[in-house]
């Protein structure tokens, strides 16, 4: 028996209540994982508030998408995991729990290093950063300005067009910039702090 974060209407955080859930064992190609911490994302909140179309409430409905901890067990077929090991999970369902059941296609194993908040905060604003890039198909010729570079989509962004050799201005608030400066390693990559109250 675990427990999670659910709403039956659409409101403030105030809808939210904990419920009771059964964990079920992993089946073949599943991975549990009990949750250390969750990742908070603008979609969760516009899902709650009704800011966003969802189907109409039948039953508790879960949050969340992200979270990292550590694997309790795995079902059949899946290599690559054990009890024990730190991991990051994305494209969950209902992720605010104390427990999770998910395909191991959604674990990733969390670097040493990398905290469960830390790693519980990657999955929207890296895969958005990462998509970005992609699809821009940035490369070594291309000079890259990111706005808002401080904030975690901004921080992914820069470190993914650094990989893929371009060269990357930034701009940030006056308060962030020297957080920013910090993190560019490379002496092609310059910060641009912004007017203040200009950029988050």
């Amino acid at each position: 028996m675990g427990t999670a974060i659910a709403y039956t209407e659409l409101g403030g955080p105030e809808v939210l209540t904990v419920i009771d859930i059964d964990v079920p064992a992993p089946g073949p190609g599943e991975v549990a994982v009990r949750v250390e911490a969750v990742g908070v994302n603008p979609l969760d909140l516009k899902l709650r508030a009704g800011l966003r179309p969802s189907p109409p409430i039948t039953e508790p409905r879960r949050v969340g998408s992200d979270a990292a901890g550590v694997v309790t067990a795995v079902g059949d077929g899946v290599e690559g995991y054990r009890p024990g090991d730190a991991v990051i999970v994305t494209g969950a369902q209902g992720a605010y729990a104390t427990d999770l059941v998910v395909p191991a296609a959604h674990v990733v194993r969390r670097p040493e290093g990398v905290s469960a908040a830390q790693g519980a905060a990657l999955g929207i604003p890296v895969g958005t950063a990462y998509q970005t890039v992609r699809s821009l198909a940035i490369g070594p010729d291309d000079t890259v300005l990111v706005h808002a570079a401080s904030g975690s989509v901004g921080q992914a962004v820069v470190q993914f067009a650094r990989l893929y050799g371009a060269t990357v201005l930034g701009t940030t608030s006056d308060r962030r910039a020297d957080g920013y400066r910090a993190g560019c390693r490379s002496r092609r990559n310059s910060a641009l702090p912004a007017r203040r109250g200009r950029s988050r």
